[in-house]
């Protein structure tokens, strides 16, 4: 009995991982190089930068590099404390196409980063919007490939996954194993399908329409919502328009967090929303802990009982993990293999932050997210899930 229960779990958890390499495979390489157009449109780039001296200039170096010709850059201090403003200012006077907006606070009603990025959009000229986050690093390229894909191919708005850089040591223990899932929670066939209502955008970079943008009425349109980019995305969609998703790891880079506190506060805020409400955080949080830790454990298991069955089943098992998730530290995420011994680790912290998160919703606790309380807390039901999977 116990060895079928084994042998059914190795399956299953084989069969999972398998069906990730495939989404993997087929994502990979969808970013495909075309020529510009002629004459091709004005695009302003807009970038929210609250407190971000340490990331803002690199962002501003990759995007006053870029090849496309017709370019406006504008930069969204969001009432910054510390030398973001004179960073931006110093940038501005070395490049006439860097326009710099001060926000001065946000209203009632709005989270901050909406309204910097409405500000944004509301001083700039171009007839698409590029939003991108002032963590990224634009390759000299990433403009005009991204412009030329959406023009060939009828898109109204573009999003793509970068490049995840991790240097530390706890980047590169935790940030895969919560990275990693996004592609099967939201498989890009799906997002890309104009009749399938799965939405999604990364907003480290969304290129979209500003006729697209006006007529959903951006920003202000998702003013209250916690995750501004997945809220976007819907509206989008929903109203008829064409989403797509592409992988950029060429074209793009992020480094997110450097440490572990960064880490959590930066994933507490999309723990559950990202997930999709209750229902299916709560499956999340066990999916990961059934995926990524129960084998090893039930393999310490089998070794103390001297089950020499069992131990080949589930070392077979993490085995066959580490393989994989060597495979996907070193193509996906271009860390150095060795990290993947840390995946049963990696789940604990995933699932506690993930536990963490559904607790603050339920019990009314506080989210913040750069000094500031986050609106658009999502409900508590299984609505939303039953939508979405149903």
């Amino acid at each position: 009995m116990v060895i079928g229960l084994l042998i059914g779990f190795a399956i299953i958890i084989i069969g999972a991982l398998t069906w990730g390499i495939a989404l993997a495979v087929r994502f990979k390489g969808t970013l495909k190089a075309l020529p510009l157009p002629e004459n091709p449109p004005l695009v302003s780039t807009v970038v929210p930068a609250r407190n971000e001296e340490r990331n803002i200039g690199r962002c501003v170096q990759g995007l006053v590099q870029q090849h496309y010709p017709e370019l406006e850059m504008v930069f969204v201090d969001d009432d910054s404390h510390d030398a973001t403003p004179d960073i931006l200012a110093s940038w501005a006077k070395r490049d006439p196409r860097i326009k710099i907006v001060h926000t001065q606070g946000k209203p009632e009603g709005w989270n901050g980063k909406q309204w910097a990025c409405h500000s944004g959009a509301l001083a700039s000229n171009g007839s698409w919007l590029c939003f991108m986050d002032a963590d990224t690093y634009a390759e000299p390229e990433l403009i005009s490939r991204t412009v030329a894909f959406a023009l060939a191919h009828g898109i109204d708005m573009l999003t793509l996954q970068p490049w995840y850089e991790m240097r530390g040591l706890w980047e590169r223990i935790v940030l895969p194993a919560g990275l990693g899932p996004l592609l099967a929670l939201y498989p890009p066939d799906r997002v890309n399908d104009p009749k399938d209502d799965l939405a999604v955008a990364n907003g480290q970079f969304i290129l979209i329409r500003r006729a697209v943008y006006d007529a959903v009425d951006g920003h202000a349109g998702v003013r209250q919502r916690m995750m501004d980019d997945f809220s976007l995305a819907e509206n989008v969609k929903r109203a008829g328009y064409r989403l797509f998703m592409v992988e950029g790891m060429d074209v793009m880079r992020v480094r997110l967090y450097q440490n572990l506190r960064e880490i959590r506060a930066g994933a507490l805020k999309a723990a559950v929303e990202i997930s999709g409400g209750w229902l299916s955080s709560a499956i999340g949080l066990l999916a990961v802990l059934l995926i990524n830790t129960l084998p090893a454990l039930l393999l310490i298991w089998a070794v103390l009982v001297r089950d020499s069955v069992a131990t080949l089943i589930l070392g077979s098992v993490v085995a066959f993990q580490l393989a994989y998730y060597s495979a996907v530290r070193m193509v996906a995420f271009r860390a150095p293999p060795w990290s993947s011994i840390t995946y049963p680790l990696a789940g604990i912290i995933v699932a506690a932050i993930l536990l963490e998160g559904m607790v603050r919703v339920a019990t009314g606790g506080e989210i913040k997210w750069k000094g500031r309380d986050l609106l658009g807390r999502p409900e508590l039901s299984v609505s939303r899930y039953i939508r979405r999977n149903g």
